[in-house]
Protein backbone atom coordinates (compact mmCIF):
# COMPACT_ATOMS: atom_id res chain seq x y z
CA UNK A 1 0.00 0.00 0.00
CA UNK A 2 1.22 3.24 -1.08
CA UNK A 3 1.25 6.91 1.46
CA UNK A 4 -1.98 7.84 -0.72
CA UNK A 5 -3.67 4.83 0.52
CA UNK A 6 -3.03 4.86 4.26
CA UNK A 7 -4.88 5.91 7.31
CA UNK A 8 -4.57 9.69 8.84
CA UNK A 9 -1.62 9.27 10.93
CA UNK A 10 -3.73 11.41 13.43
CA UNK A 11 -6.88 9.25 13.70
CA UNK A 12 -7.59 7.75 16.39
CA UNK A 13 -6.92 3.83 16.16
CA UNK A 14 -9.35 2.67 19.25
CA UNK A 15 -6.76 0.53 20.71
CA UNK A 16 -8.25 1.11 24.20
CA UNK A 17 -10.84 -1.50 24.10
CA UNK A 18 -10.84 -2.80 20.70
CA UNK A 19 -14.90 -2.53 20.35
CA UNK A 20 -14.45 -2.52 16.62
CA UNK A 21 -12.96 -5.88 16.69
CA UNK A 22 -16.50 -7.98 15.81
CA UNK A 23 -16.51 -5.39 12.69
CA UNK A 24 -13.47 -5.70 12.04
CA UNK A 25 -13.06 -9.46 12.05
CA UNK A 26 -16.48 -9.89 9.46
CA UNK A 27 -14.84 -7.00 6.95
CA UNK A 28 -11.72 -8.86 7.42
CA UNK A 29 -13.21 -12.33 6.11
CA UNK A 30 -15.38 -11.23 3.81
CA UNK A 31 -12.19 -9.93 1.90
CA UNK A 32 -10.73 -12.88 2.46
CA UNK A 33 -13.90 -15.18 0.71
CA UNK A 34 -14.21 -12.66 -1.94
CA UNK A 35 -10.05 -12.98 -2.88
CA UNK A 36 -10.69 -16.39 -2.71
CA UNK A 37 -13.05 -16.64 -5.14
CA UNK A 38 -10.80 -14.94 -8.10
CA UNK A 39 -8.76 -18.16 -9.64
CA UNK A 40 -6.29 -16.01 -10.46
CA UNK A 41 -4.64 -15.69 -6.54
CA UNK A 42 -2.81 -18.22 -5.68
CA UNK A 43 -4.00 -20.44 -2.77
CA UNK A 44 -0.92 -19.68 -0.60
CA UNK A 45 -1.97 -16.28 -0.42
CA UNK A 46 -5.81 -16.79 0.69
CA UNK A 47 -3.83 -19.61 3.85
CA UNK A 48 -1.16 -16.75 4.59
CA UNK A 49 -4.06 -13.95 5.29
CA UNK A 50 -6.53 -16.29 7.05
CA UNK A 51 -3.81 -16.54 9.51
CA UNK A 52 -3.05 -12.66 10.45
CA UNK A 53 -5.14 -11.31 13.28
CA UNK A 54 -7.26 -7.77 12.15
CA UNK A 55 -7.97 -6.58 15.59
CA UNK A 56 -9.44 -3.21 15.27
CA UNK A 57 -11.19 -0.66 12.85
CA UNK A 58 -10.29 2.73 12.79
CA UNK A 59 -11.95 6.10 12.43
CA UNK A 60 -11.84 6.29 8.84
CA UNK A 61 -12.54 2.24 7.69
CA UNK A 62 -9.42 0.73 7.93
CA UNK A 63 -8.76 -2.82 9.19
CA UNK A 64 -5.93 -2.95 11.59
CA UNK A 65 -4.17 -5.49 11.61
CA UNK A 66 -1.59 -6.66 14.31
CA UNK A 67 2.05 -7.54 14.06
CA UNK A 68 5.01 -7.78 16.88
CA UNK A 69 7.86 -5.44 15.10
CA UNK A 70 7.93 -2.66 12.28
CA UNK A 71 10.06 -4.50 10.21
CA UNK A 72 7.19 -7.28 9.75
CA UNK A 73 4.68 -4.51 9.72
CA UNK A 74 6.19 -3.13 6.84
CA UNK A 75 7.18 -6.19 5.11
CA UNK A 76 3.22 -7.10 5.23
CA UNK A 77 2.19 -3.75 4.10
CA UNK A 78 4.28 -4.45 0.64
CA UNK A 79 3.04 -8.07 0.44
CA UNK A 80 1.27 -8.30 -2.55
CA UNK A 81 -1.43 -10.61 -1.11
CA UNK A 82 -1.79 -7.50 1.27
CA UNK A 83 -2.26 -5.01 -1.30
CA UNK A 84 -4.81 -7.64 -3.43
CA UNK A 85 -6.94 -7.74 -0.09
CA UNK A 86 -6.95 -3.85 -0.18
CA UNK A 87 -8.20 -3.58 -3.65
CA UNK A 88 -11.21 -6.27 -3.10
CA UNK A 89 -12.03 -4.83 0.45
CA UNK A 90 -12.46 -1.14 -1.55
CA UNK A 91 -13.97 -3.11 -4.54
CA UNK A 92 -16.91 -4.63 -2.29
CA UNK A 93 -17.14 -1.41 0.13
CA UNK A 94 -16.32 -3.85 2.64
CA UNK A 95 -13.54 -1.05 4.46
CA UNK A 96 -11.51 1.88 3.39
CA UNK A 97 -8.39 -0.99 3.28
CA UNK A 98 -6.18 -3.00 5.67
CA UNK A 99 -3.04 -1.81 7.59
CA UNK A 100 -0.68 -3.75 9.03
CA UNK A 101 0.48 -2.36 13.01
CA UNK A 102 2.72 -2.85 14.83
CA UNK A 103 1.15 -3.71 18.49
CA UNK A 104 3.56 -3.89 21.25
CA UNK A 105 3.05 -5.36 25.10
CA UNK A 106 -0.04 -6.71 26.54
CA UNK A 107 -2.19 -5.49 23.16
CA UNK A 108 0.57 -8.05 21.13
CA UNK A 109 -1.76 -11.30 20.14
CA UNK A 110 -0.85 -14.47 21.30
CA UNK A 111 0.68 -16.47 18.32
CA UNK A 112 3.43 -13.87 18.40
CA UNK A 113 3.97 -14.29 22.11
CA UNK A 114 6.78 -16.77 21.31
CA UNK A 115 10.72 -16.60 22.74
CA UNK A 116 13.20 -14.66 21.25
CA UNK A 117 14.66 -17.43 18.88
CA UNK A 118 11.50 -18.29 17.51
CA UNK A 119 10.69 -15.01 16.48
CA UNK A 120 13.74 -14.62 14.80
CA UNK A 121 13.00 -17.85 13.10
CA UNK A 122 9.59 -16.39 12.09
CA UNK A 123 11.07 -13.03 10.74
CA UNK A 124 13.48 -15.22 8.65
CA UNK A 125 10.76 -17.85 7.36
CA UNK A 126 9.28 -16.49 3.72
CA UNK A 127 6.63 -17.56 2.04
CA UNK A 128 6.43 -19.89 -0.67
CA UNK A 129 5.39 -16.83 -3.25
CA UNK A 130 8.06 -15.11 -1.48
CA UNK A 131 10.76 -18.02 -2.59
CA UNK A 132 10.01 -17.89 -6.01
CA UNK A 133 12.64 -15.29 -7.69
CA UNK A 134 11.97 -12.67 -9.96
CA UNK A 135 14.14 -12.30 -13.11
CA UNK A 136 15.73 -9.21 -14.66
CA UNK A 137 17.20 -9.25 -18.17
CA UNK A 138 21.19 -9.01 -18.67
CA UNK A 139 20.65 -5.80 -20.47
CA UNK A 140 19.37 -3.42 -17.84
CA UNK A 141 22.27 -5.17 -15.30
CA UNK A 142 24.97 -4.00 -17.45
CA UNK A 143 23.34 -0.55 -18.89
CA UNK A 144 20.57 0.82 -16.40
CA UNK A 145 17.83 3.36 -17.40
CA UNK A 146 18.14 6.80 -15.83
CA UNK A 147 16.90 7.67 -12.29
CA UNK A 148 15.26 10.72 -13.15
CA UNK A 149 12.95 12.58 -15.91
CA UNK A 150 15.51 13.43 -18.63
CA UNK A 151 15.38 16.54 -21.00
CA UNK A 152 15.37 15.25 -24.64
CA UNK A 153 14.97 11.48 -26.21
CA UNK A 154 18.27 10.41 -26.00
CA UNK A 155 20.39 9.09 -23.00
CA UNK A 156 23.51 7.10 -23.06
CA UNK A 157 25.05 4.50 -20.30
CA UNK A 158 28.75 3.01 -20.36
CA UNK A 159 29.95 -0.05 -18.69
CA UNK A 160 33.41 -0.74 -20.50
CA UNK A 161 33.99 -1.07 -23.51
CA UNK A 162 30.17 -1.38 -23.85
CA UNK A 163 27.74 1.90 -24.72
CA UNK A 164 24.06 1.70 -24.92
CA UNK A 165 22.24 4.47 -26.05
CA UNK A 166 18.19 4.26 -24.94
CA UNK A 167 16.52 6.42 -27.92
CA UNK A 168 12.65 7.22 -27.66
CA UNK A 169 9.72 9.25 -28.86
CA UNK A 170 9.75 12.76 -28.41
CA UNK A 171 6.11 12.84 -27.50
CA UNK A 172 6.63 9.74 -25.04
CA UNK A 173 9.98 10.55 -23.69
CA UNK A 174 12.38 8.21 -21.97
CA UNK A 175 11.10 5.90 -18.89
CA UNK A 176 12.85 7.03 -15.72
CA UNK A 177 12.48 5.95 -11.96
CA UNK A 178 11.54 2.67 -10.12
CA UNK A 179 8.27 1.82 -12.32
CA UNK A 180 9.79 1.12 -16.07
CA UNK A 181 12.07 -1.24 -13.59
CA UNK A 182 9.41 -3.00 -11.77
CA UNK A 183 7.78 -3.33 -14.94
CA UNK A 184 10.58 -4.41 -17.28
CA UNK A 185 11.20 -7.57 -14.11
CA UNK A 186 7.86 -8.36 -14.09
CA UNK A 187 7.88 -8.89 -17.88
CA UNK A 188 11.11 -10.76 -17.75
CA UNK A 189 9.03 -12.91 -15.40
CA UNK A 190 6.37 -13.92 -17.47
CA UNK A 191 8.60 -14.67 -20.01
CA UNK A 192 10.62 -17.54 -17.75
CA UNK A 193 7.55 -18.82 -16.26
CA UNK A 194 5.50 -18.62 -19.15
CA UNK A 195 8.19 -19.84 -21.86
CA UNK A 196 6.05 -17.29 -24.03
CA UNK A 197 6.82 -14.13 -26.01
CA UNK A 198 2.68 -13.66 -25.91
CA UNK A 199 0.97 -14.04 -22.93
CA UNK A 200 -2.03 -12.81 -20.93
CA UNK A 201 -0.58 -9.91 -17.77
CA UNK A 202 -3.88 -10.20 -16.29
CA UNK A 203 -8.01 -9.32 -16.82
CA UNK A 204 -6.93 -5.49 -16.07
CA UNK A 205 -3.95 -2.73 -16.62
CA UNK A 206 -4.42 -2.71 -12.33
CA UNK A 207 -3.95 -6.76 -12.00
CA UNK A 208 -0.57 -6.25 -13.92
CA UNK A 209 0.03 -3.13 -11.73
CA UNK A 210 -1.05 -4.86 -8.38
CA UNK A 211 1.61 -7.59 -9.22
CA UNK A 212 4.36 -4.70 -8.52
CA UNK A 213 2.38 -3.88 -5.27
CA UNK A 214 1.79 -1.17 -7.45
CA UNK A 215 -1.59 0.57 -5.82
CA UNK A 216 -4.53 1.45 -8.35
CA UNK A 217 -5.26 4.92 -6.86
CA UNK A 218 -5.52 7.70 -9.64
CA UNK A 219 -7.09 7.14 -12.80
CA UNK A 220 -6.10 8.60 -15.84
CA UNK A 221 -6.78 12.54 -14.86
CA UNK A 222 -4.62 11.93 -11.59
CA UNK A 223 -1.65 11.77 -10.61
CA UNK A 224 -1.82 8.82 -8.33
CA UNK A 225 0.39 5.37 -8.29
CA UNK A 226 -1.17 3.81 -11.40
CA UNK A 227 -1.08 6.88 -13.62
CA UNK A 228 2.60 7.36 -13.53
CA UNK A 229 3.01 3.84 -13.93
CA UNK A 230 1.01 3.70 -17.34
CA UNK A 231 3.03 6.16 -18.01
CA UNK A 232 6.64 4.55 -17.43
CA UNK A 233 5.47 1.60 -19.32
CA UNK A 234 4.37 3.44 -22.58
CA UNK A 235 7.60 5.24 -22.55
CA UNK A 236 9.75 2.19 -21.93
CA UNK A 237 7.93 0.42 -24.76
CA UNK A 238 8.40 2.76 -27.08
CA UNK A 239 11.90 3.49 -26.17
CA UNK A 240 14.80 1.38 -28.75
CA UNK A 241 17.78 0.56 -26.63
CA UNK A 242 20.77 0.28 -29.25
CA UNK A 243 23.93 -1.82 -28.24
CA UNK A 244 27.49 -1.23 -29.42
CA UNK A 245 30.92 -1.99 -28.81
CA UNK A 246 33.31 0.38 -28.85
CA UNK A 247 36.47 -1.58 -29.26
CA UNK A 248 34.98 -3.30 -32.30
CA UNK A 249 32.43 -2.90 -34.87
CA UNK A 250 29.11 -4.17 -34.32
CA UNK A 251 26.35 -3.74 -31.80
CA UNK A 252 22.20 -4.32 -31.94
CA UNK A 253 18.77 -2.75 -31.23
CA UNK A 254 16.29 -3.87 -28.90
CA UNK A 255 12.45 -2.99 -27.84
CA UNK A 256 10.99 -4.66 -24.89
CA UNK A 257 7.48 -5.25 -26.92
CA UNK A 258 5.97 -5.39 -29.99
CA UNK A 259 2.47 -5.05 -28.85
CA UNK A 260 1.76 -3.91 -25.05
CA UNK A 261 -2.36 -3.64 -23.41
CA UNK A 262 -3.64 -5.65 -26.36
CA UNK A 263 -7.29 -6.34 -25.28
CA UNK A 264 -8.46 -10.08 -25.81
CA UNK A 265 -11.13 -11.82 -24.59
CA UNK A 266 -9.69 -13.15 -21.35
CA UNK A 267 -8.31 -10.10 -20.41
CA UNK A 268 -4.80 -8.19 -21.15
CA UNK A 269 -1.70 -9.64 -22.80
CA UNK A 270 1.71 -8.32 -23.78
CA UNK A 271 4.03 -9.58 -27.12
CA UNK A 272 7.70 -9.16 -26.27
CA UNK A 273 10.27 -8.47 -29.03
CA UNK A 274 12.45 -11.63 -29.90
CA UNK A 275 15.84 -10.08 -28.52
CA UNK A 276 13.93 -9.28 -25.18
CA UNK A 277 12.53 -12.64 -24.71
CA UNK A 278 16.00 -14.12 -25.76
CA UNK A 279 17.54 -11.78 -23.09
CA UNK A 280 14.90 -12.85 -20.13
CA UNK A 281 14.88 -16.40 -21.12
CA UNK A 282 18.70 -17.11 -21.77
CA UNK A 283 20.53 -14.98 -19.51
CA UNK A 284 18.12 -13.33 -16.86
CA UNK A 285 19.72 -12.44 -13.14
CA UNK A 286 17.33 -14.13 -10.48
CA UNK A 287 16.51 -11.50 -7.48
CA UNK A 288 14.72 -12.22 -4.00
CA UNK A 289 11.56 -10.76 -4.46
CA UNK A 290 11.55 -10.23 -0.58
CA UNK A 291 14.46 -7.83 -1.12
CA UNK A 292 13.19 -6.26 -3.85
CA UNK A 293 10.49 -5.31 -1.91
CA UNK A 294 12.84 -3.61 0.95
CA UNK A 295 14.40 -1.76 -1.90
CA UNK A 296 11.84 -1.24 -4.76
CA UNK A 297 11.58 2.97 -3.67
CA UNK A 298 15.14 3.50 -4.41
CA UNK A 299 16.09 2.98 -8.22
CA UNK A 300 19.78 2.79 -7.66
CA UNK A 301 19.51 0.33 -5.27
CA UNK A 302 17.79 -1.70 -7.76
CA UNK A 303 19.93 -1.32 -10.02
CA UNK A 304 23.03 -2.20 -7.74
CA UNK A 305 20.75 -5.23 -6.28
CA UNK A 306 21.10 -6.59 -10.13
CA UNK A 307 24.19 -5.97 -10.55
CA UNK A 308 25.86 -7.41 -7.12
CA UNK A 309 23.56 -10.25 -7.81
CA UNK A 310 25.58 -11.07 -10.98
CA UNK A 311 28.74 -10.06 -10.26
CA UNK A 312 28.60 -12.45 -6.82
CA UNK A 313 27.35 -15.50 -9.04
CA UNK A 314 30.68 -15.31 -11.65
CA UNK A 315 33.05 -13.76 -9.67
CA UNK A 316 36.00 -16.13 -9.09
CA UNK A 317 37.83 -14.05 -7.07
CA UNK A 318 38.64 -10.31 -5.41
CA UNK A 319 38.35 -7.46 -8.29
CA UNK A 320 38.57 -3.73 -7.90
CA UNK A 321 36.74 -1.11 -9.67
CA UNK A 322 38.19 2.31 -9.88
CA UNK A 323 35.04 5.09 -8.94
CA UNK A 324 34.93 6.94 -12.76
CA UNK A 325 33.44 3.33 -13.87
CA UNK A 326 31.22 3.05 -11.91
CA UNK A 327 29.64 6.26 -12.21
CA UNK A 328 29.71 5.79 -15.80
CA UNK A 329 27.71 2.73 -15.61
CA UNK A 330 25.18 4.18 -12.85
CA UNK A 331 25.49 7.84 -12.66
CA UNK A 332 25.89 9.92 -15.34
CA UNK A 333 22.96 11.83 -14.59
CA UNK A 334 24.92 13.62 -11.53
CA UNK A 335 27.18 17.00 -12.11
CA UNK A 336 29.58 16.39 -8.97
CA UNK A 337 31.00 12.94 -8.08
CA UNK A 338 31.32 13.62 -4.66
CA UNK A 339 26.97 13.95 -4.86
CA UNK A 340 27.25 10.63 -6.80
CA UNK A 341 29.14 8.64 -4.95
CA UNK A 342 27.20 9.37 -1.64
CA UNK A 343 23.97 8.53 -3.27
CA UNK A 344 25.88 5.44 -4.11
CA UNK A 345 27.11 4.81 -0.97
CA UNK A 346 23.23 4.63 0.52
CA UNK A 347 22.02 2.70 -2.09
CA UNK A 348 24.76 -0.31 -1.39
CA UNK A 349 24.06 0.42 2.58
CA UNK A 350 20.11 -0.55 1.56
CA UNK A 351 21.12 -3.49 -0.46
CA UNK A 352 23.46 -4.85 1.83
CA UNK A 353 20.70 -4.46 5.02
CA UNK A 354 18.39 -6.93 3.08
CA UNK A 355 20.82 -9.10 1.57
CA UNK A 356 20.87 -12.68 3.42
CA UNK A 357 24.31 -12.93 4.93
CA UNK A 358 27.26 -11.34 4.27
CA UNK A 359 28.09 -9.56 0.74
CA UNK A 360 31.18 -8.73 -0.16
CA UNK A 361 31.22 -5.28 -1.10
CA UNK A 362 33.77 -2.66 0.01
CA UNK A 363 33.38 1.14 -0.63
CA UNK A 364 37.22 2.52 -0.77
CA UNK A 365 38.06 5.94 -1.59
CA UNK A 366 39.55 5.56 -4.97
CA UNK A 367 37.74 2.36 -5.49
CA UNK A 368 35.21 -0.55 -5.14
CA UNK A 369 36.05 -3.98 -3.79
CA UNK A 370 34.24 -6.87 -4.95
CA UNK A 371 34.94 -10.17 -2.77
CA UNK A 372 32.97 -13.91 -3.73
CA UNK A 373 29.73 -14.02 -1.91
CA UNK A 374 26.94 -16.52 -1.24
CA UNK A 375 23.89 -15.31 -3.68
CA UNK A 376 21.00 -13.99 -2.80
CA UNK A 377 19.04 -16.45 -4.03
CA UNK A 378 19.54 -20.47 -3.10
CA UNK A 379 19.55 -22.73 -5.93
CA UNK A 380 22.32 -23.86 -7.38
CA UNK A 381 19.67 -23.71 -10.75
CA UNK A 382 19.00 -20.22 -10.05
CA UNK A 383 22.43 -19.09 -10.09
CA UNK A 384 23.21 -20.48 -12.93
CA UNK A 385 20.72 -18.53 -15.17
CA UNK A 386 22.35 -15.69 -13.94
CA UNK A 387 25.67 -16.36 -15.77
CA UNK A 388 25.52 -15.11 -19.83
CA UNK A 389 23.96 -17.73 -21.77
Amino acid sequence: MEAALQPNPGTKLNLDNHTTRPQAQIAYLQGIEALAADPEVPRPHIHWLRQQHAFALNDEGWILVAYPTETEARLAMASEAMVRLGHRLRAINAAAGVYPLAVAGTLTPAPFKRDRARKKARRDERQPWERQPVYMPAFLVATTLPHRKQAGSEFTRVNGRVETTLVSTKRRGLPFGVYPRLIVIQLATFAVLTKARHFRVGRTINELLGRMNISNSGGRGGGGQSTLARDQLDRLCTTTFVTTHLSRYGGCKMDVADKWLEKRWDGVAVELSERFFEQATKSAVPLDPFILRQIRRSPLAIDIYGWLTYRMSTLQGPTSIAWPSIERQFGSEYKEPRQFRRRFRQAVERVTNAWPGKVGVELQEKRLVLTPSPPSVASRTERSNAKPG
